[in-house]
């Protein structure tokens, strides 16, 4: 890593250092959340819209508290997306080591649209095997054993922050022309791992963001020195269900806005409510599906009425497997699975249906085993 690459965590270390009166201090105002309980392995997953912008962070990542302090061992998994480029790339890293000798592992990924257009589902699995990152349902990163991986042994808590970076050569160049500007975040989940199954299970929690628990999150008061603004807790807002992180000229009022609608939908195959069977979880994929197997999704909040496009990422080694999807018992289309090649090839199916706005309760039901399952997507057409 070159001395102009950076990372959230590298600025982090003199947050102590900041009084919150810092706040007023600079001419920029940003915005940044923390949960206040710290959690372990785990899958760390939200669905959010970036901000489009040279210069500009969106992030999403989980952090051990006193990691600046110098002496200390620091502990960080980040997801940053860069608003510079049409919001079309991303990083993935670690950072390890003890303060102030970090070591890094520092990935860049080019998405193939803006993240900053619409909302995307960003995972990031931690297990004390592996860790990998997400977007969308497919991994795009992971790492499997070696010091990032078994460096990571502290509680971490998560945090969404974003941002203007004066480090013109890793993040752009920012100009104010293009304020105010905001990222939407729809949900946080955590599910806990169990390293005997090694699935990811229940237990941890899922935030709506319907209206901000402030008994589960702090809200930042501070700056760093690459930051061209200060976090402000006044650019923190939540509306219709949505997390809303401000950057404003000082002065200027936070979001009053309407948050853009989220019309996709996107559903972990093994994130499944109730099943009737023998369903098989392992490694994401609900796997080795029978016939007369079923999986139910249940409160799925379709946002607009209109025709959806479903799409499901299968795999199969065989030609006859098939599946009906249905709502409350009502079919709503049969698909054929085709032999993708082997029980570890996946490929996409679709489909278009017509759903309503409003809660929905949704089942894949298999009419002849002989499939598997990684995700669900429904995005309106």
């Amino acid at each position: 890593m070159s001395t102009l690459s950076r990372s959230i965590g590298a600025f982090i270390a003199i947050f102590a250092l900041i009084s919150t009166s810092a706040v007023h201090a600079k001419a920029y105002k940003a915005a940044e959340i923390y949960t206040k309980q710290t959690y372990h392995y785990g899958r760390y997953e939200t669905r959010m819209k970036a901000a489009k912008g040279s210069g500009i962070l969106s992030t999403f990542f989980t952090y051990k508290n006193g990691s600046e302090v110098t002496g200390n061992t620091w502990e960080e998994i980040d997801l940053e997306i860069f608003g510079k480029n049409n919001a079309t790339q991303w990083q993935s890293n670690v950072i390890i080591g003890t303060t102030p000798s970090l070591v890094r592992t520092e990935g860049v990924h080019t998405a193939p649209a803006s993240l900053g257009d619409d909302y995307h589902t960003y995972a990031i699995e931690w297990t004390p095997e592996y860790i990998a990152w997400y977007v969308d349902g497919d991994q795009i990163r992971r790492i499997t054993g070696g010091q990032f991986v078994t460096s990571l042994v502290s509680n971490q808590d998560i945090r969404f922050n974003m941002w203007p970076c004066n480090v013109t050569s890793w993040a752009g160049a920012f100009s104010d022309t293009i304020l105010p500007i905001y990222q939407f975040v729809n949900y946080i989940e955590y599910k806990p791992y169990d390293s005997i199954t090694k699935n990811f299970v229940g237990g941890g929690f899922r935030d709506e963001f319907n209206g901000l628990d402030t008994a589960r999150w702090g809200i930042g008061s501070y700056t760093f020195n690459d930051n061209i603004a200060d976090f402000d807790p006044a650019n923190v807002t939540t509306k219709n269900g949505t997390l809303v992180l401000s950057l404003t000229k000082e002065g200027k009022s936070a979001y009053t806005g309407t948050p853009p609608v989220d019309t996709g939908i996107h559903l972990e195959a093994e994130n499944f409510n109730t099943a009737g069977g023998s369903v098989t979880v392992s490694g994401g994929v609900v796997g080795n599906i029978d016939a007369g197997e079923w999986l139910k999704y249940s409160n799925i909040n379709v946002p607009v009425t209109g025709t959806y496009k479903i799409e499901y990422r299968v795999a199969s080694a065989i030609t006859t497997a098939q599946f009906t999807l249905d709502r409350d018992g009502v079919g709503l289309g049969t698909l054929l699975v085709p032999n993708t090649g082997g029980w570890g090839t996946y490929t996409i199916i679709s489909h278009n249906i017509y759903l309503t706005a409003g809660v929905q309760n949704l089942s894949v039901y298999a009419n002849s085993g002989g499939f598997n399952i990684d995700y669900i997507r429904l995005k309106k057409i």
